[in-house]
């Protein structure tokens, strides 16, 4: 077997020590290395080496001096050195046995509290699975079953660990050969012992799963029997329902998320298909449209999987294509899990190797079932985190949140020296940042200069201020309005980021000022920080569950509890630690706790992990919170997933909002808060944007997002057509009002004039077509609320005195937007206030 051998510059990323302090300790006898070439006396070593190292660093923390430490290791005179913590194991072992212990008593009492908690006949509610229940789990879950029936298990398993659970139904068609949701019975799949003793064993299968959130499972059944219709896919007659609270899914307790199993009948494959020899193209469909890939099979094995093009986000996606491929050659095989954070990209290459693999001549229907069941894999991570996963790392700055702000923090610390880390819970960066409409308010940018459009601090903090209802931290506002332009400088002059000559006119600014972004949404901006960090030695490590925040006796904040493929990690910041974690749109308990009318109704357009963890770690603390009531959404998204509409970003240069009726009913660039109010009060809650030629042809947002258009003709959320009836009559709109309604527009365009709602900006008529008219609703899209700073970025407990150690920055901040943030703000103070405290911990003592 080969033996990997490390360099010393290696080994220092792998460990976090210098190179210098590996240095000492070889010269000192305590680092020996396994192999020194002899041609030019680079000195390698194992990874022995490197564990020993580990042990080293645990003994360093834990009080030992370095000589202590070589001594122990120059008497053992082994290179086993387990026996060196035989003198220490046994306290640790019994420790770990009372405290196993007093979480047994505990579970005890829980579960005989759980065994009166049964108030539903149809379903149970188990808020504490007893291990007597887990253990009569076995009944179903033998080796004999096909894995995706542990889907089932896994949740289960999941619950025990993070709440309470559903759990159970099992509903029956009445007629097989049709595709219909009529039950003819309806029992509990999992209930008590006696229950699991005679439950019916579920026969070896595969499974089409979908999950649908809410008051979604008519159209989720529709979804998923109109797929095996159109598929011809052969079932069992009856589907198992898992309805899930505070698992893995969801970190909400009051969100409801459920999963539906449809067993697919068995297809036995007697032999395998011989494939030919050659290199094929298949295509598949991702978030972003096609993926193109090339295989090469050679005698009945993938040996080269490349991907050829594809349009799908990048960053968010980088991930999927890094590892997707890599593991289908591993298993020749598509039967292979998707990465967490970019589903659909996996997705969308495992379906383009699966119809190279059919031009390659292999079964179809063996493909088929592979590309449903890997949908049941555990997702993996982007494997971003280091192998070696040490429980203590040390660092002089550690920032939570890898999105615009936490980026800008840790490059400003980094560039003043410190060794700083940046941690992300999800499988890549960016956060909310990147998909953001990539707009910038900035008075007085490079564009508003050469278009000759008037701005100054002045009035941009009189909008801000006019926009908050005049409930804006005074001492914020006045940093952020006058850091705004120096702050683009720095964008530009230092991390390079490029911007197009364009602007855009958000709801409630007077003027034009948001400068855009190179490029689509802000992966221009995300891409050149992360760029600008790596090149300043930040350490960047993904997948990073933070849960905790550190601190020492005089309630100093020294670091964060952490959590790694399931292991804890302290990271230990000498410095402290900055909150970048944006805010808790996607937690709807938190939501409702603040706001009760914002329940589950509403979808959020925030990406998942944005469910207000920085929050939760901050009320451990102490930390003091304002304006958390003041939740904004974003008026133009789309009605079924809450995704913010960038095609929808027409309404700024002219596109007008109607009703059913087909009428106006409010000026289309208020404030986010007063046209999502008063698209809420029309028919259904939604409303629909209208536009033609004349406005697509300022920014194209319709061309520039055929994704998203793609998406929302899917749904039949969008019409296009030459003819504005036909579109109303496809949206089933009153055609002849919306006819009358876009003929009164046109004239107070023509008179420069909005006579009905005083509409802001530039008129632009709608009398050319092609017509479109985009369906939207309103979505949870902003909370202005959070942790209370001061002008150094401090966090402040509830005396107002600043809790040392602890720095934030962005959306986690309350106080700066009042009662309303304007559109394009959100990125600016990201990076404002990103900036800064990344400076301000290391200068603020």
């Amino acid at each position: 077997m080969k033996k990997e051998l490390y360099l010393i510059g290696e080994i220092s990323k792998i460990t976090g020590l210098s190179n210098k302090t590996l240095r000492y300790y070889d010269e000192n006898n305590i680092l020996k290395p396994d192999y020194v070439d002899p041609n030019n006396g680079y000195r390698y070593y194992s990874e022995y080496q490197i564990l020993k190292l580990q042990n080293i660093i645990t003994l360093k923390d834990n009080g030992f001096s370095l000589e202590e430490i070589k001594n122990r290791f120059d008497q053992s005179g082994s290179r086993e050195i387990n026996s060196f913590f035989d003198v220490y194991k046994k306290k640790i072992e019994d420790i770990d046995i009372q405290i196993e212990d007093l979480k047994a008593s505990k579970k005890r009492l829980q579960n005989l509290l759980d065994e009166f908690s049964y108030l539903e006949v149809d379903k149970i509610v188990l808020k504490c699975l007893p291990k007597k229940f887990l253990y009569n789990l076995d009944i179903i879950t033998n080796k004999d079953l096909n894995n995706s029936i542990f889907d089932i298990y896994k949740i289960i398993e999941a619950s025990v660990e993070c709440g309470s659970a559903h759990l159970g139904k099992k509903f029956r068609f009445s007629n097989s050969n049709r595709y219909t949701t009529e039950k003819i019975s309806e029992f509990l799949l999992f209930k008590n012992e006696n229950f699991l003793k005679n439950i019916e064993k579920i026969e070896r299968n595969e499974y089409i799963t979908i999950r649908y959130r809410y008051g979604n499972r008519e159209n989720a059944l529709k979804k998923i029997l109109d797929y095996i219709s159109l598929n011809k896919i052969s079932i069992e007659p009856f589907i198992y329902e898992v309805d899930i609270i505070n698992s893995f899914l969801s970190q909400n307790k009051s969100e409801y998320i459920t999963e539906i199993q449809i067993p697919i009948k068995t297809v036995q494959f007697s032999e395998e298909t011989e494939m030919k020899n050659g290199k094929f193209i298949g295509v598949g469909k991702g978030y972003g449209g096609e993926i193109s890939v090339e295989i090469e099979i050679a005698d009945n094995v993938l040996k080269n999987v490349e991907i050829i093009s594809h349009n799908e986000t990048k960053i968010i996606s980088d991930p999927a294509f890094a590892h997707i491929p890599k593991l289908i050659l591993e298993a020749n095989s598509i039967l292979v899990p998707n990465v967490s954070g970019c589903s659909m990209s996996s997705r969308g290459i495992r379906e383009a190797v699966k119809n190279a693999l059919i031009q390659g001549g292999e079964n179809l229907d063996k493909l088929e079932i592979q590309m449903l069941e890997a949908e049941n894999l555990v997702k993996i991570g982007d494997g971003a985190s280091r192998k070696i996963i040490k429980p203590i790392e040390n660092f002089d700055v550690v920032v939570v949140g890898a999105g615009g702000a936490g980026l800008s923090a840790a490059i400003s610390a980094a560039s003043k020296g410190a060794k700083v880390v940046l941690l992300e819970k999800m499988s890549s960066i960016g956060g909310n940042t990147l998909i953001s409409m990539g707009g910038i308010n900035i008075p007085g940018n490079d564009v508003q200069i050469e278009k000759d459009i008037q701005d100054s601090v002045e009035l941009y903090r009189k909008d801000i201020l006019l926009g908050g209802d005049n409930e804006n931290s005074l001492e914020l506002l006045d940093i952020f309005v006058n850091e705004a332009l120096p702050t683009y400088r720095w964008l530009k002059d230092e991390v390079k980021v490029s911007f197009k000559n364009e602007l855009i006119h958000f709801g409630g600014h007077s003027v034009p000022r948001a400068a855009v972004f190179s490029g689509k949404y802000a992966i221009e901006l995300i891409a050149k920080l992360r760029a600008k960090a790596i090149s300043l030695g930040v350490d960047i490590r993904t997948g990073v569950r933070s849960k905790d925040l550190i601190t020492d006796s005089h309630s100093r904040v020294i670091g964060v509890l952490s959590s790694i493929e399931d292991k804890d990690v302290k990271f230990m910041g000498k410095k402290g630690v900055i909150l970048t974690t944006g805010g808790f749109s996607g937690n709807i308990e938190l939501r409702k706790k603040y706001n009760p009318s914002l329940d589950e109704r509403y979808k959020t357009t925030n990406i998942s992990g944005i469910t207000g963890d920085g929050h939760l770690m901050c009320e451990k603390v102490g930390a003091d919170f304002l304006q958390m009531e003041y939740i904004q959404t974003f008026p133009i998204s789309n009605p079924e997933t809450g995704e913010l509409s960038h095609v929808g970003g027409s309404r700024f240069d002219g596109a007008i909002l109607v009703n059913k009726a087909g009428n106006r009913f409010v000026e289309e660039l208020e404030r986010r808060d007063t046209v999502s109010e008063a698209i809420l009060k029309q028919e259904n809650g939604v409303a629909y944007l209208v536009w033609g030629e004349e406005v697509e042809k300022i920014t194209n947002y319709v061309s520039k997002n055929k994704e998203e258009v793609e998406r929302l003709k899917n749904s039949n959320l969008i019409a296009i057509s030459d003819s504005l009836e036909e579109a109303a009559d496809f949206m089933n709109l009153d055609g002849e009002a919306l006819l009358k309604t876009v003929e009164r527009y046109n004239g107070f365009v023509q008179n420069k004039k909005d006579l009905d709602f005083n509409r802001r900006g530039t008129l632009v008529s709608i009398s050319k077509g092609p017509f479109y008219i985009q369906k939207v609703a309103p979505a949870v899209h902003h909370t202005m609320g959070g942790v209370r700073i001061n002008s150094e970025n401090q966090i402040l407990d509830k005396n107002g005195d600043a809790i040392k150690g602890l720095f934030a920055a962005g959306e986690i901040v309350g106080g700066l937007h009042g009662t309303n943030r304007l559109g394009g703000n959100a990125i600016t103070e990201i990076i404002v206030f990103g900036k800064r405290a990344g400076e301000n911990i290391i200068e603020v003592d």
